[in-house]
């Protein structure tokens, strides 16, 4: 074959082949792809059980292929990393960018989304943040808000020397201690590859036992016989405890001496004396508890020196039962009786015994009277005294109803009175007289342009009570205070 004659046969074929490249290189099919990958919206602040979101980018078409990948972001994972709308799991605090990527074979795009968790918030409820002590005690009850979202929590001593947590694995748990001892303590939550924690710290006191408040007043059914309480004591974490009465013993029934709420049964106008004691570890304490149901009275306690009074509803008001005893300005605005200066004793006898001295009380001159009386009483008016006796059937009547063993059991009774300068001393001396003969009460009416004043008067001569008018400013006399019924 002639050369010049191959020559042309190979270029023939040449362009040939040429041409099918080109025509297959530049199909109209292929050049019609559009990768454009959408990845769809992004997810900020996520908080939810697992940590996690469902994906939603748009879907490809064959031939192209969707995939996705995590580009920043620590232990995340994909549920199917080729499906658009798959679960995507994180973990809290974590901040991920996610990648959408569209293929068909050389060709590539991306786009790009965000997915962040909440980072886990430890909250410590009990003791708060770094108290100075814990007053009182050498344990404490911990408390944390749960876990949330699958996380877990447990608790740890960080510092401090013979403690112990019971329960350490609950958000509520038993914190035990030694005596005037520094601890720092932290609540820990786990998720994942994260941890997280709150810390506290505190000194522990010395253990003292806390049988709750005096219950003086107790108001049950008044038609049954016996009455029911619960009582208020405190376990602190991690000790035993137990009840006993130590007085009225015989009439009482507690019902789980071991449980700080027991139930006691009693009778009213009775008067329970409980003790409460604690052992912890080494340490034990005790505390008492006075109980008491009201019947006939009611019972107040004068918070500024802790002494009680009985008390008896009449009439639409509570009146003091016992004669006031509180020592307010004593020996110039009070008295007991047979002790005051330049006096002398008419009538009876110094006062000098507690039990003399809770029985008749101080004798009180108007002013002291009136401004010393315990928060929430009062002195009464001349009017309430005036309905009180006419309720019970008028000043002839109800002397009866109205002194000791009377029915109303205000047991008004007869503890003499001081009057100052009186002429019944012919040295004008001060006077204490007619104990045990004559009572009489101060009202809160008072004139001061002539100092006269009513008292509430009542005399072992005479079935006779009611308002008289005397010279108040020569007076000390016996209180019976009044306060609206309380509910």
């Amino acid at each position: 074959m002639r050369k010049d004659n191959f020559i042309k046969i190979f270029r023939r074929s040449y362009s040939f082949l040429l041409f099918i490249f080109l025509l297959y290189s530049c199909s109209p099919d292929e050049e019609v792809f559009d990768l454009n990958p959408n990845a769809g919206p992004s997810f900020t602040d996520i908080e939810n059980e697992g940590y996690v979101v469902q994906l939603n980018a748009v879907p490809v078409k064959e031939p192209l292929v969707g995939t996705w990948r995590i580009y920043i972001g620590e232990n995340g994972r994909f549920e199917d990393f080729n499906n658009p709308r798959t679960k995507f799991y994180g973990e809290p605090g974590e901040s991920y960018q996610l990648g959408w990527e569209v293929s068909n074979g050389n060709q590539y795009e991306a786009s790009t989304i965000t997915v962040s968790f909440k980072a886990m918030e430890p909250v410590i409820l009990s003791p708060t943040q770094n108290i100075d002590t814990l007053f009182n005690n050498v344990s404490h009850y911990l408390k944390a808000e749960e876990p949330k979202f699958g996380a877990t929590g447990h608790w740890e001593i960080v510092t401090g020397i013979g403690g112990r947590i019971e329960n350490a694995q609950q958000a509520e748990a038993q914190f035990i201690g030694k005596e005037f001892s520094s601890y720092s303590l932290k609540w820990v939550l786990t998720y994942g590859s994260k941890v997280v924690s709150q810390e506290i710290s505190f000194r522990t006191d010395e253990l003292r036992a806390n049988a709750g408040p005096d219950q003086l007043d107790i108001k049950n059914d008044k038609e049954a016989v016996r009455k029911f309480f619960t009582l208020e004591g405190f376990l602190p974490a991690g000790a035993t405890a137990s009840w006993e009465v130590i007085r009225n013993s015989d009439k009482a029934i507690l019902y789980n001496i071991d449980n700080p709420n027991s139930l006691i049964e009693g009778i009213a106008d009775s008067l329970y004396t409980l003790i409460w004691k604690v052992d912890l570890d080494e340490y034990s304490s005790t505390d008492t508890v006075d109980i008491r149901f009201r019947g006939k009275w009611g019972m107040f306690k004068d918070s500024r020196d802790n002494q009680t009074y009985k008390y008896t509803e009449i009439n639409g008001l509570e009146w003091m039962a016992e004669n006031y005893n509180y020592a307010a300005n004593p020996g110039n605005g009070s008295w007991y009786y047979g002790f005051a200066y330049r006096a002398v004793i008419e009538d009876g006898f110094a006062v000098e015994t507690e039990e003399d001295r809770k029985k008749y009380g101080r004798l009180y001159d108007y002013f002291t009277a009136r401004d010393f009386a315990p928060e929430g009483w009062r002195l009464p008016t001349p009017q309430e005294v005036q309905n009180l006796i006419i309720s019970l059937g008028g000043t002839l009547y109800a002397k009866e109803d109205l002194v000791e063993n009377g029915s109303t059991g205000l047991d008004l009774d007869y503890p003499g009175h001081l009057s100052f300068s009186s002429f019944s001393d012919p040295a004008f001396r001060n006077v204490f007289v007619e104990q045990d003969m004559t009572g009489l009460f101060w009202t809160e009416s008072y004139v001061s342009t002539n100092g006269s004043a009513y008292a509430l008067y009542i005399s072992t001569q005479s079935n006779d009570i009611g308002n008289t008018v005397i010279l108040a400013d020569y007076y000390a006399l016996p209180v019976r205070y009044v306060r609206e019924v309380q509910k």
